[in-house]
């Protein structure tokens, strides 16, 4: 991930408190949470993924590097804010940043479908001049001086306040399209020209993703007549949201085929896929999609999160849609949503996504509230791997700094998680539902977060051609960041959804001998992981290999501290020296047990296949 920032190991910090990792003095999470340090800094390397909603002040290059540079990851691209050229070059500008930079940035770019759609018109200045004199008549002088002394004085930003009870009429008249006031406001159906005729008395209609509740009282010729159930403040052009039943099928399906053919032409990395109620659109959505590109549900509804299980099984990852889950559920359910779905996932072992009012007030300011910095935090607690920021980065006046703040918040409540507690629970519960088995590959991976656990180790390397394997470990919650190294840039793209898995891209020649190979991909991501500040001289970490050049045949695990001649590691037998000198008392632990100096790695554990009477891996073999 692109922010890059040191994890600070036990060497150089309180063994008790460094990010939920050395806790031995801690026997409850309420022990846990009274020694965290207010004051230690968060120079941690972060974890959580970062989503940014392209906007057309930062579509050029240079603030496209700029986006990066701070920590968004993934680009989302939303296809009804700007042209469908602006997007392709857009696009072609990011691969370019990649390639220049040698693949030190990887940026994935995600298509964030949102269908046919209906949409307000604008509240220009003239037509709340025009409000205000209207109403000039029907109320008093006091009205009309607040209006114009805000409008005039203090900039209004084209806004207006829907009071609950009033009343509001919602108008097809082209006359208001750009002068919408607060008692008349045009919505575009061109996507649905018989929409207005399809409702029908006491319909409810949601503004602004659910923000602004408006009850059908009658349907005229060219408007409909509402009454304001839950108000709020309205802006130009909010999304209009009739009930689904309402809405013409076919439209929307030729919208969802547009927009499948938009990701696959500019050849998106993943696509944010709404309306999914079940597998079977998942699985139809595939069928339009290049092969690479990876499918995220975005969980919208009731029905999604009735067959919550079958999709998240079906799907590449999902998006928890906050915001249009609001339009179904109370406020008060929100949180026991996220929490449910999140907890499922990780379970699953899929990414997990959240997005909708995250920090909404930095669209314009450029501080977040305390209440927005407590929710994104208590996202990445709950174990979301990434966030998704929409109108904060598409509309907002503070794109790279509201990317900069989310950065910061991440990082901080990435150190408040106990991993140890996390990673037990996880594997109690994937235990119970049979997800876990004895496999030397697994066996392996989960050996590897235990070893880097005790060892206090920065980092865990390990060699993937399909990327599952560094995508397991990530999985499993271990308590330092993971460097998948791998060759294929469509896998590298795809890893950064995963929440601690930071892809490096080896570009380098393939050598003819496996072992040496396999070193020299091990050595330049040990010197990717220097060059951004991942792992320091004096860090212990942990690589993860095979033993032979097969697929599938990942059995050992290596520990070595690094030393600042920077001599390559010899790793799975080939030519190259090793530099790695372990001596008693160096290093992040020092009640380890003391050793010989040695120029060879001090630990190296190879699972070997060799099955009892009840089929399981009894056999650890250690090389000398």
């Amino acid at each position: 991930m692109p922010t890059l920032i040191p994890l600070v190991t036990a060497s150089n910090q309180n063994k008790d408190v460094c990010a939920g990792r050395f806790m031995s003095k801690s026997s409850s999470h309420l022990s846990f949470m009274s020694q965290l340090d207010i004051d230690q800094v968060a120079n941690n390397a972060r974890r959580t993924s970062i989503g940014c909603t392209l906007g057309k002040s930062w579509s050029g290059s240079e603030d496209l590097e700029k986006m990066i540079k701070v920590g968004m990851n993934i680009l989302v691209i939303n296809p009804a804010i700007l042209p469908v050229d602006t997007y392709k070059d857009v696009v072609k500008s990011i691969r370019e940043i990649e390639e220049d930079s040698d693949y030190g940035f990887i940026v994935a770019v995600a298509v964030d479908m949102i269908g046919a759609h209906v949409r307000t018109g604008s509240f220009s200045k003239v037509g709340l001049v025009i409000n205000c004199l209207l109403r000039f008549f029907q109320i008093d002088l006091f009205f009309i001086i607040i209006n114009i002394a805000l409008l005039f004085f203090k900039g209004l930003s084209h806004e207006v306040n829907l009071e609950e009870g009033t009343r509001v009429t919602l108008t097809l008249d082209e006359n208001y399209r750009n002068n919408c006031t607060k008692d008349m406001i045009f919505i575009d159906t061109e996507s649905f020209p018989k929409l207005i005729h399809c409702l029908r008395k006491g319909d409810r209609i949601f503004l602004d993703e659910g923000q602004i509740s408006l009850y059908i009282r009658d349907i005229g010729f060219d408007c409909i007549n509402c009454i304001v159930e839950e108000g709020g403040l309205l802006g130009s052009f909010k999304r209009v949201c009739p009930p689904k039943n309402r809405l013409n099928q076919e439209t929307v399906q030729a919208s969802f085929m547009t927009e499948l053919k938009f990701a696959s032409d500019i050849k998106a990395d993943f696509v944010l896929v709404n309306l999914i109620e079940n597998a079977a659109m998942i699985q139809e959505a595939r069928m339009h999609l290049p092969k690479n590109t990876k499918v995220f549900a975005k969980l919208e509804n009731q029905e999604s999160i009735k067959n919550l299980r079958e999709i998240i099984e079906a799907s590449d990852g999902v998006v928890i849609c906050r915001s249009s889950l609001a339009m179904y559920y109370n406020p008060e359910k929100i949180f026991k949503l996220q929490k449910h779905i999140i907890g499922h996932c990780n379970v699953a072992e899929k990414p997990v996504f959240l997005t909708g009012q995250l920090i909404e007030s930095m669209t314009s300011k450029p501080m977040p509230t305390r209440a927005e910095a407590s929710d994104i935090a208590n996202a990445v607690l709950d174990g979301a791997d990434g966030l998704i920021l929409t109108i904060e980065t598409s509309w907002g006046s503070f794109p790279s700094e509201t990317v900069d703040v989310v950065d910061n918040i991440c990082r901080e409540a990435e150190r408040a998680i106990w991993y140890d507690i996390s990673r037990s629970e996880l594997n109690d519960m994937r235990i119970m539902r049979g997800l876990v088995n004895n496999s030397i590959k697994n066996v392996t991976g989960a050996s590897a977060v235990e070893a880097a656990g005790s060892c206090g180790a920065s980092a865990i390397f390990i060699v993937t051609s399909t990327g599952l394997s560094a995508m397991s470990l990530a999985m499993s919650r271990p308590p330092c960041i993971v460097i998948g190294i791998m060759a294929d840039i469509n896998v590298a793209r795809y890893c950064l959804a995963f929440r601690g898995l930071h892809p490096y891209l080896f570009t380098g020649e393939k050598a003819a001998e496996w072992s040496e190979d396999i070193d020299n991909r091990i050595n330049a991501g040990i010197e990717y992981a220097r060059k951004t500040g991942l792992v320091k001289t004096g860090d212990r970490i942990v690589v993860v290999t095979g033993s032979v050049a097969t697929s599938g045949s990942t059995n050992t695990i290596h520990i070595f501290t690094l030393e600042d001649d920077r001599g390559k590691l010899r790793i799975v037998g080939s030519p190259n020296e090793s530099a790695s000198t372990d001596k008693p008392g160096e290093g992040p632990q020092d009640n380890l047990p003391p050793t010989e100096p040695s120029r060879r790695h001090k630990y190296s554990v190879m699972l070997v296949r060799s099955h009892s009477a009840f089929g399981s891996v009894t056999d650890i073999l250690s090389p000398v």
